[in-house]
């Protein structure tokens, strides 16, 4: 059984979740921004990644050792900037309603220099990626927490059902590695590696995550997806409410609100895992098979 109250979530239907998840995606280069400025560039670009604090229900970036190592955090549920120590005790909160992204980026730079007791080595800049647009990239405060609180309460705890899930399963899957939210695509994720070449880089991997919405699906949903993407051919079937996209990538998807409709949401979340998880072994199998 995953440890996660599966039932706190539904409060809000998952296709009410695309703004307020939106809103949090370009919060989120905020929390980012001091790995994609004061760390060495790392070759898989996961420096400016995220992972989730449990205890402090937030999207927490990587150390900054030159500034005492401290952190910076996003918490989704009043959308406040978090500056934490190096034992993760909360040194500012920084509440972004009523703030542009360029004041919130100038008090988190304020913030950070208060904790490393000096200036840093560069002025902190978001990572850069190409986002969905919204107004606060032209200049627009983000909204009052009051408008929008109940959904992003919503979408911290699908980040923390993501964290439950994908954490079991790392501890159960060789080759897996740690859970984080990448700030592009806002997915909080693993990746398995299956197979590699001979110079160690991976030829088969099984990408598993939680995407609090995109294009492709307006709502938060699972997936896991088998690389190098199988042929056209038909794919083993799928449990606990799972079923295949094909169209521009290929993967097993679970969609927020067939979770929520399930009587049974820890049961159904660990047979969609399990079916996908061993289907995208025989897809993999079958790849290696020699012709």
């Amino acid at each position: 059984m995953i440890d996660f109250d599966w039932s706190s979530l539904g409060r809000v239907a998952p296709k009410r979740l695309m703004e307020p998840r939106l809103l949090l995606h370009h919060a989120g280069q905020l929390a980012a921004a001091p790995g994609a400025s004061l760390l060495p560039p790392s070759p898989d670009d996961s420096h400016p990644n995220l992972g989730w604090d449990e205890e402090r229900q937030a999207l927490a970036g990587r150390p900054i050792e030159s500034a005492g190592s401290v952190r910076a955090a996003l918490r989704p549920r009043d959308l406040s900037l978090l500056v934490l120590d190096g034992a993760g005790k909360i040194l500012e909160a920084i509440a972004l309603p009523g703030r542009t992204l360029t004041d919130a980026l100038q008090d988190l730079q304020s913030a950070i220099e208060r904790a490393g007791e000096g200036s840093i080595e560069a002025a902190l800049a978001l990572p850069g990626y190409e986002l969905p647009h919204h107004p606060v990239v032209d200049g627009a405060p983000f909204p009052v927490a009051s408008e929008m609180q109940e959904a992003w309460s919503e979408l911290a705890g699908w980040f923390a059902g993501g964290h439950a899930v994908l954490s079991r399963l790392r501890s159960r899957e060789p080759g897996a590695s740690e859970v984080r939210c990448w700030p592009h695509h806002f997915d909080i994720a693993t990746l398995i590696v299956r197979a590699t070449g001979e110079d160690g880089s991976p030829t088969q991997t099984v990408g598993a995550g939680l995407s609090p919405g995109d294009d492709s699906y307006g709502e938060p949903y699972w997936y896991v997806s088998p690389w190098p993407y199988p042929g056209s051919g038909e794919l083993p079937p799928l449990e606990g409410g799972g079923h295949w996209h094909r169209e521009g990538f290929t993967a097993a998807i679970l969609p927020a609100s067939r979770l929520i409709e399930a009587s049974d949401r820890a049961g159904a979340i660990e047979s969609y895992f399990a079916s996908a998880i061993a289907a995208s072994a025989r897809i993999q199998g079958d790849q290696a098979a020699p012709a």
